[in-house]
């Protein structure tokens, strides 16, 4: 068994390895290896939040234009565009941006999200219950 402050440091510590890969890497393994690695911690922070969560509403008429796993994603794809311009020596202003952007989504994400608190709560809770409302 892991100790929690390493288990729940894994994500980042995942997408911070593969950011690393992805940038210093001068190998096409390489790079196989760092997105795999940056895709993997990706995938593991949404399922991880997705499960955690209890405000369980989605609004339809707000994902009208895209699907939930890609609303999900999208800071960890901003964050994987800004890697792949932060290897020109033109596209250095649009990766900040990008970077930016993806931090500020995963910082609202935390600010408006609410997670169980402990184990005894999550084992309550049903993990196939997804509420809609419809306004």
């Amino acid at each position: 068994m892991l100790p929690r402050r390493l288990y729940e440091s894994l994500p980042s510590v995942y997408l911070g390895g593969g950011s690393l890969l992805l940038l210093l890497g001068h190998h096409p393994l390489l790079w196989g290896a760092g997105a795999l690695l940056f895709g993997c911690g990706a995938l593991i922070w949404m399922m991880r939040s997705s499960y955690r969560r209890t405000d369980l509403v989605v609004y339809p008429r707000h994902r009208w234009f895209r699907p939930e796993w890609l609303y999900e994603a999208q800071p960890f794809l901003l964050l994987g565009l800004a890697i792949a311009l932060g290897q020109h020596e033109q596209g250095r202003w649009l990766a900040l941006l990008a970077a930016c952007w993806a931090l500020r989504c995963l910082w609202a994400r935390h600010l408006h999200r609410h997670h169980t608190p402990g184990l005894v709560s999550q084992l309550k809770r049903c993990t196939l219950r997804r509420r809609h409302r419809l306004f």
